[in-house]
């Protein structure tokens, strides 16, 4: 092992010098290419690599064995009845550290990455811990199982669906404040189903109905992916969802990607995240790290006395701490606050909105309890003198096939609005099928700020929008546009579900959006 673990911290050494990552499972995928493999080696300083691994072994086998020179173990003679037990329960207790501890997430990079400054993230990273990591969860990954097109036709059509020809943009901000404010709040789980303006529930979301009415409605958003970690790219970076891995996890490739927040700290914001869980968890503190955000609040800054079971701070706790924040937060300023209240096990400080213990009852009431959340601080954000030059979007990470429906696509379908004192129109609903990767490039839009690093967002007040929804799920993806959609299952090669009359055009931009998508993601 001591021979093993020196190979791979020695190999990690020359490795970041020419490919500016640690080590990962990617070298192993040239095994099978040996004279190439020994034609890029011979460049490096092997005589001076051995020698260190040679030392770096030498070192750690002599440790070994002055930690072991008086502790010989003595030859068993007789085996206990109580000995197997003990075992067990010793082998049991290796699973803490195993995971890296009591925390919900397994380790990962996060727990280590501590700077918005690359290499010093990087110098944190365990390279041993890192290499086997990536072996077992296979973030190596280079070949894309999605080939339905050849590589040039599949980046035409891709192409012909997201290069931007607008000349025009409808701005609905005020655009005489030069930079305003700019909050986004995520909201775990929020699906079409429990909203009446969509054709959901009826009364669940009083508080979102209220400030659909005097903001501005998107009826028809899709989500990009099922899982936070996949939402939460989506939105702040405009990169589609994976359907069989998730880009979050692997922060040497979420550190290619665009970030809303890196663009709003080149024009001197200031940028915060708010997150009332463990940051740790699917990597997303390596992921925000990566995005320059200057200050990150989880749920280590709040009072255990605030905290759910679970997951972490109530959403109405976290919602207070942002608007005293706010109050003496330099402006201008970009906030991403992520709520958490409507996770499952769905548990909320409040009487229960509707009666029951099931787990749709439970969701039901989970919402009912960050709609009440979000309407208290709206109400007291307008009274602060910020909320004047503020622009606040409200958005779901993802879905939810809660209620339950026999549609697929529904399970993506989330609401979006836009409120805030910056808006001079209001009370519209924006019928036009969207994304949620859309919002990079609207926002940034009416802004007037470049959004062009975006490749996947389009302008929904553009003259030249093209309205339509990828999203992807396990192995599969949909296609939303005007008056059609369909759902494509990529191992059976078949329809799940659709809507409409399906063209030939429509299988086909959905196949290379997938093929494209994937083909992007690994070329991070």
């Amino acid at each position: 092992m001591v021979l093993l673990c020196s190979l791979v911290v020695i190999i990690d050494v020359e490795l970041f010098r020419k490919w500016g990552f640690r080590i990962d499972a990617t070298p192993l995928m040239y095994l099978s290419h040996l004279k190439e493999v020994w034609a890029s080696a011979s460049s490096s300083p092997l005589l001076l690599l051995v020698w260190l691994w040679g030392m770096l072994s030498l070192t750690g086998a002599l440790l070994y064995l002055w930690l072991l020179r008086n502790r010989r173990p003595k030859p068993v003679t007789q085996v206990v009845w109580y000995a197997l037990p003990i075992y067990l329960l010793a082998i049991a207790l290796l699973i803490i550290p195993m995971r890296g501890g009591l925390q919900l997430a397994p380790i990962n990079q996060s727990s280590v990455y501590f700077s918005t400054q690359r290499f010093a993230n990087l110098a944190a990273i365990n390279p041993v811990w890192n290499f086997f990591d990536s072996c077992v969860n296979h973030t190596a990954q280079h070949d894309n199982p999605y080939q339905y097109f050849a590589p040039k036709k599949a980046k035409t059509l891709v192409d012909s669906l997201f290069l931007d020809t607008s000349t025009q943009t409808h701005f609905v901000i005020d655009t005489t404040v030069q930079h305003p404010n700019v909050i986004i709040i995520t909201w775990e789980s929020l699906t079409a189903k429990v909203f009446d303006k969509t054709g959901g529930l009826k009364g669940v979301l009083p508080q979102l109905s209220r400030l659909a009415q005097e903001g501005i409605l998107f009826s028809q958003c899709y989500a990009s992916g099922d899982r936070s970690d996949k939402g939460l790219v989506a939105l702040l970076s405009a990169f589609p969802a994976q359907p069989t891995t998730s880009i979050m996890t692997i922060p040497q490739k979420t550190i290619r990607l665009p970030f809303l927040s890196q663009v709003f700290r080149q024009q001197h914001y200031t940028t915060a995240w708010y997150y009332g869980g463990e940051p740790e968890f699917a990597n997303m503190k390596s992921y925000m790290l990566n995005g320059q955000f200057q200050k990150l609040v989880t749920k280590y800054d709040f009072d255990p006395k605030d905290m759910n079971a679970k997951w972490g701070a109530h959403d109405h706790v976290v919602l207070g701490k942002l608007l005293k924040d706010c109050a003496k937060m330099p402006n201008p300023f970009f906030v991403n606050l992520f709520t958490l209240s409507s996770h499952e096990p769905f548990e909320v400080p409040m009487k229960a909105f509707l009666k029951g213990t099931d787990e749709k009852s439970l969701f039901i009431n989970a919402h009912h309890y960050t709609d009440a959340s979000l309407g208290a601080f709206i109400q007291k954000a307008k009274e602060q003198s910020w909320w004047k030059n503020t622009l606040i979007i409200i958005v779901a990470d993802h879905g939810h096939p809660l209620p339950e429906e026999e549609s697929k696509q529904e399970d993506y379908h989330i609401p979006m609005v836009w409120t805030g004192g910056l808006l001079k129109e209001k009370g519209l609903i924006i019928k036009q099928v969207c994304s949620q990767n859309d919002i990079a490039a609207t926002l940034l839009a009416q802004l007037r700020l470049p959004h062009q690093a975006f490749y996947w967002s389009k302008n929904i007040f553009g003259n030249q929008y093209k309205p339509f929804a990828f999203f992807t799920f396990n192995d599969g993806f949909g296609l939303v546009q005007d008056k059609r959609s369909y759902c494509f299952d990529n191992a059976g090669k078949h329809l799940i579900e659709s809507t409409g009359k399906i063209r030939k055009k429509d299988f086909n931009a959905g196949k290379a959006l997938q093929q494209q998508a994937f083909q992007d993601f690994l070329n991070k």
